[in-house]
């Protein structure tokens, strides 16, 4: 039932059971950190991790639990210790889903302290390699909601849509109503951002139905909580003091959603131009500020700033401000860097102090309200100097700031608030900085086109102007000037005459500006100026994305070496161990199942070591008759036997001074098996009809994906020949089990196929990259990278690849059995495998739940599958599974 996120349903079943079991109690605690109830979850929690019977899996959930309660609670240090000996125990009984959940846990929470925020960037690295290797998609969908939400509060809010959309996708084949109003809760913060309240409105107002519906009463409160806020933002104060009456009443209370409740009442008093009750409540603001994270300190601060600057307590204001900026700085956090600036930049103005470097003052381009301040301080500093100019600049901070939606959050009360300079702009007014306005303006193509537009407007330079949106639904005039609403929607589907100047996309509506030159030179120019200006903008401010993707908290970093991509911590370790011992001439043994990618690492090894210079020579054991083995291997003398014309010396002293790395070295046979160790333990080649061996210098590397211990308990491998191979032995995990390097491993054939196809430049889009990061690949790394060939030549030249040309065993893997909801684990079980695997893969299941549940005991284990005794002590001999404790 948990997985289908119904949160209330699952605990009312959890307690209908009345039950001791170690399992209902981790369920009901997971389920009360869920629901913001962490007093309960941590009591539930402690009862498990006190007792000594419980498994090492109930364990690891209940060590997870008390760890983010305690954090939660405010005990940091205890909450990080309790959250990291979780993850050793989760990592240690292969829990991937659960090491996940701990890594983005220890994330989020890590975002929210005084720590720079500069440390997300390992831990998000940590966090991302888990999710990858857990190939859960309800991990993965509450891994991109997590990244959205992460993203979005440094500004990133392109990358933050992305995370969103991926997770919509992924709960379209993996329905579950809390992650499903969870990410609705992140999307309308996104939307808030942005500058679109009303979206915000509506979208947090269905994840409030939904997380009412599912019993979500953390969810129901920061919902109100932001409802309040927003409707602060549309001046319908009403309606947000009726939503902070709601977030009071679900009980949820946690410090910083407390302080962060008073932080909006304090905006609310403020935007009324209550000044008591803004005193009042800024004094409970600084009461309750011990133990709250860092960013809503801050955020507080800046509120309070604001409201001192509206009631014209300029002094006051500078203090705080001037404090709060030093805090920022110590934090480094470049986002209240810049705000406090601004603010202090202004009050120097309103104070009749010289700005200091007000000029030089630089904002981030992904905050639009910051842009406008900036603006606003600009016109401030200018409206003695230069009216006119002021004028320009009050014009459009104030259209950014209803862009986006921040004119209560900056000048709360009234809109005189502004400066305002006087006298009328002309085309005389237009100076470079226009131009810089533009290009920092092209990540909000709304926003941009209303700018390109009053900057055509300026010029004078068209008899008729329209703004228009381009959308699914038609064509929507946004704003005209000397046409009519239905010529403005005529000219945007007729542009030919006109000059045509498109701003790009906002939601699902394409922003353009249409403009009926004047038919002077000087007119014309002026106006492709214009659009020239505006392509450029957006073309750097693609660029500009690009490079934030690449330093995204989700990025895809490779080290590629030897032919081969090493980027999980699994292969960088054996990468790492590889070069340790290359220098010696130790025999190696690799294992890992085929197409893992063994003869890479056999490779670096060489390449690593004294021999680099030398051949390495790669020799498939099953690439020649068994008959014919010997005589390729180690050579043989001319007449040695029918047909044997000349000499040959074979493949071991053709490696001579070198490496050579012998391929499934399991299959050589029994009678040669005395030969090969002889030769691994004397360096002696003896060919076939010669009469003395010959010395041979020579590395061997040898590799298998049998299981030599099984074949020697058949007699097929002899054991002396074992030992004398396995000197240092390698196992090269196979591709699902270090799936965070799908990512680069596509990226990285993908183009070298297209380049070797002439294909230009090939990309994935989500759907396909989310199709190839959940398959299984049973033929590991070699099956991913014949996948890219094949896709780079069905491709069309310079396109972006589509799910559509998957292979089919690709496109039909993520048909899943879900099984009836219940309180008892999910197993996944792909369709398109033999019935004796799946058969296999269920009984383990079902043992390992039994042996769990019956806390190791045998006898209780087999009563609950309905077999013997005997039954389950051979099933457990056939699988190789230890007694659990």
């Amino acid at each position: 039932m948990l997985r289908t996120g119904l949160l209330r349903r699952s605990l009312e079943q959890v307690q209908s059971s009345r039950t001791n079991d170690p399992d209902a109690i981790a369920l009901a605690a997971e389920i009360y950190l869920l629901q913001g109830r962490q007093e309960l979850a941590l009591r539930f929690s402690r009862e498990l991790t006190t007792r000594r019977t419980v498994s090492e899996q109930i364990m690891a959930r209940a060590m997870f639990v008390a760890g983010a309660s305690s954090w939660d609670l405010g005990d940091c240090a205890g909450g990080i210790e309790q959250l990291e000996r979780a993850a050793v125990l989760a990592h240690k009984i292969s829990d991937t889903s659960l090491v996940s959940k701990i890594r983005l846990h220890i994330l989020e929470k890590a975002a929210d302290t005084d720590a720079p925020y500069e440390m997300s960037v390992p831990l998000s690295a940590a966090a991302v390699r888990a999710v990858h290797r857990s190939g859960d998609p309800q991990i993965m969908i509450e891994a991109h909601i997590a990244f959205g939400r992460l993203e979005a509060r440094i500004g990133h809010l392109e990358l933050a849509k992305r995370h969103l959309a991926l997770a919509r996708r992924f709960l379209h084949d993996e329905p579950n109503r809390w992650l499903d109003a969870n990410e609705k809760l992140t999307e309308s913060i996104v939307r808030s951002l942005e500058g679109d309240i009303e979206s915000a409105c509506d979208i947090a107002q269905q994840a409030l139905e939904d997380a009412a519906v599912i019993g979500w009463p953390k969810g129901e409160a920061i919902a109100a909580a932001n409802l309040a806020f927003y409707y602060v933002c549309l001046n319908r104060f009403a309606e947000a003091t009726a939503f902070l009456m709601k977030a009071e009443a679900t009980g949820y209370s946690l410090a910083n959603f407390a302080y962060a409740l008073l932080d909006t009442k304090l905006v609310l008093a403020s935007a009324r131009g209550d000044h008591a009750e803004s005193e009042r409540l800024w004094q409970a603001v600084r009461s309750t500020a011990d133990g709250v994270a860092s960013w809503y300190v801050l955020r507080s601060a800046h509120t309070r700033v604001r409201t001192l600057i509206a009631e014209q307590r300029h002094a006051e204001a500078l203090e705080v401000a001037k404090h709060s900026l030093s805090e920022a700085i110590r934090l480094k956090n470049g986002f209240f860097k810049s705000v406090f600036s601004l603010s202090i930049a202004e009050l120097e103005v309103a104070t009749g102090a010289r700005p200091s470097r007000l000029a030089e003052l630089s904002v981030p381009s992904n905050s639009l309200s910051l842009l406008a301040v900036r603006r606003q301080v600009v016109a401030a500093a200018l409206v003695q100097e230069r009216p006119r100019r002021a004028a320009t600049e009050t014009a459009a901070a104030r259209r950014i700031l209803r862009a986006a939606g921040s004119e209560q959050e900056w000048y709360p009360g009234h809109g005189d608030r502004f400066i305002h300079g006087e006298g009328i702009p002309t085309s005389e007014d237009i100076t470079l900085d226009d131009a810089v306005a533009l290009i920092e303006l092209a990540g909000y193509p709304h926003v941009l086109a209303r700018e390109a537009y009053a900057l055509l407007q300026l010029t004078g330079a068209a008899t008729a102007l329209a703004l228009v949106a381009r959308g699914p639904t038609g064509i929507r005039q946004v704003d005209s000037q000397g046409w009519a609403e239905k010529q403005a929607v005529d000219a945007a589907e007729h542009p030919e005459p006109y000059l045509r100047i498109t701003c790009g996309q906002h939601r699902d509506e394409t922003w353009e500006i249409l403009a009926d030159l004047k038919p002077t030179l000087a007119d014309r120019c002026a106006g492709v100026a214009v659009r020239k200006l505006v392509d450029t903008a957006v073309t750097l401010d693609r660029y500009r994305r690009e490079e934030k993707q690449r330093d995204a908290l989700w990025p895809a970093d490779t080290l590629e070496t030897d032919g081969g991509l090493w980027v999980s911590e699994q292969m960088t370790e054996l990468l790492s161990i590889g070069r340790r011992i290359a220098p010696s001439d130790i025999t190696v043994l690799l294992t890992g199942e085929t197409g893992t990618g063994k003869e890479v690492l056999a490779r670096a090894i060489h390449r690593a070591s004294g021999r680099a210079a030398k051949a390495f020579v790669p020799f498939n054991c099953t690439a020649v008759p068994r008959d014919m083995l010997e005589s390729q291997l180690f050579g043989y003398r001319r007449g040695a036997f029918t047909g044997a014309d000349a000499a040959f010396d074979g493949v071991i002293r053709g490696a001579a001074g070198g490496t050579l790395f012998l391929d499934e070295i399991a299959e050589i046979g029994p009678d040669l098996q005395p030969k090969l160790l002889r030769f691994l333990e004397t360096h002696e080649v003896h060919g076939l009809g010669e009469a003395h061996p010959v010395a041979v210098d020579v590395r061997v590397i040898g590799a298998t994906n049998a299981d030599l211990e099984t074949l020697m308990a058949d007699g097929r491998f002899r054991e002396d020949l074992f030992y004398r191979l396995n000197v240092v032995r390698l196992r090269v995990p196979p591709l699902r089990e270090r799936r965070e390097e799908i990512p680069p491993l596509i990226e990285h054939y993908l183009h070298r196929f297209a380049e070797e196809q002439k294909k230009g430049r090939l990309t994935l889009d989500d759907e396909a990259l989310e199709y190839l990061l959940l398959f299984a690949w049973p033929g590991n790394v070699r099956q991913l990278v014949n996948e890219m060939r094949r896709l780079a030549a069905m491709a069309e030249p310079d396109s972006t690849v589509t799910a559509v040309l998957l292979s089919p065993e690709i496109q039909t893997s993520r048909r899943t059995v879900r099984l009836a909801p219940g309180d008892e684990p999910e197993i996944r079980l792909r369709l398109d495998q033999p019935l004796k695997d799946a058969v296999d893969t269920i009984e383990r299941a079902l043992v390992r739940r039994a042996l769990e549940r019956a806390r190791g005991n045998y006898e209780n284990a087999a009563r609950l599958l309905g077999i013997s005794r005997k039954g389950l002590f051979l099933k457990r001999r056939r699988w190789g599974m230890q007694r659990a404790s």
